[in-house]
């Protein structure tokens, strides 16, 4: 990927413009070596977990430092959750906290899998993480990964004093999967009239599992994310298709969008989830939401996991860093 412009471009061949947007040349050469390649998605739920920690590997960047790096248990109910907590050497002395859930479509995913992901996002927003694994499917159907997410963040909330961190500026962020656990996390804090999150990062989430927007039908097949795999994954996730339009597993059918908290969105320009992330971004906006909303143009879903090797990945993150400290900054009187 750090071949000089002319090349890279001979490698990923023309140009592709869909609806005005480029491709991103790195992104394309990378989809190129895949289809060469022969590599497919497995659906074999062990093998695909696998898989998705190597692929990860080979694309993440390098792990940034951290002043604090520790492997906690998080107590939901009688669930027992691993977790980690990341605390950068840019952050106070008292960190603001991002309690996050890592994407895989609800099946795979792990804290391997995002850990130089995360430990980048805590760096560049001088944050500190508790990245959390909860449960996945088919062995824990729908809503329990929502449920542990809800709990995880109620338990972070109870031992900020424990973790080190300020109990007056926590947030909840996730990528696909876990972008929609974190809105939802937010929606049910909500109708409870508990405390909710400072701050909802969602980076390219599911909010629309019924897959009826125009984006899934144009990016199906040959952008990363392939659409038999999104099938795949929700048939393993979900109860029956009934459950596609139930709010317990798709944020964008809840009955109201006000009162939850400032969020930060952003989508990938050829991405099959690019127009759900984008509606609900617009449904927070009209119920008086705080919104930063972005699609990054030339980029594809699970571009937070690449900045290892896209550049305009690496900027999205950057971006995406940026607006998450200004979020979780203190308030100052003057």
């Amino acid at each position: 990927m750090g071949l000089p412009q002319a090349w890279l471009r001979r490698l990923a061949g023309p140009e592709i413009v869909v609806e005005g947007r480029q491709l991103d040349a790195q992104i394309q050469a990378l989809l190129t070596i895949k289809r060469l390649a022969g590599i497919r998605d497995s659906d074999d739920v062990e093998t695909a977990r696998g898989a998705l920690d190597n692929d990860m590997d080979a694309v993440a960047p390098r792990p940034c430092p951290m002043r604090q790096l520790r492997e906690l248990r998080v107590a939901a109910d009688a669930v027992s959750l691993p977790a980690r907590l990341y605390v950068p050497e840019s952050a106070p002395s008292t960190p603001p906290l991002l309690v996050y859930f890592h994407g895989g479509g609800f099946v795979v995913g792990s804290l391997r899998s995002h850990d130089a992901a995360v430990r980048e996002l805590a760096h560049l927003a001088g944050t500190a993480i508790l990245s959390v694994a909860y449960r996945l499917a088919p062995e824990h159907k729908a809503p329990a990964p929502a449920d542990d997410a809800y709990r995880a963040y109620q338990w972070a909330r109870a031992n900020a004093d424990a973790l080190g961190v300020d109990a007056e500026r926590i947030g909840v962020g996730g990528d696909s999967a876990g972008g929609n656990i974190s809105a939802l996390v937010s929606q049910r804090c909500r109708d409870r009239d508990e405390r909710g999150p400072e701050v909802q990062v969602l980076i390219y989430p599911a909010t629309d599992l019924t897959n009826s927007s125009a984006s899934h039908a144009t990016f199906r097949s040959g952008f990363l994310l392939e659409g038999e795999t999104i099938d795949w994954y929700l048939s393993h996730y979900l109860v029956d298709d009934e459950q596609r339009r139930s709010p317990e597993v798709s944020p964008l059918f809840a009955a109201r969008f006000d009162g939850l908290p400032p969020t930060i969105l952003v989508t990938a320009g050829f991405d099959p989830l690019r127009d759900e992330g984008a509606a609900y971004a617009e449904k927070l906006r009209e119920a008086g939401v705080a919104v930063t909303y972005r699609c990054e143009p030339g980029l594809v879903h699970g571009f937070f996991n690449m900045s290892g090797i896209i550049a305009a990945a690496a900027a999205a993150n950057q971006a995406i860093a940026t607006n998450l400290r200004a979020a979780l900054s203190p308030i100052r009187d003057d």
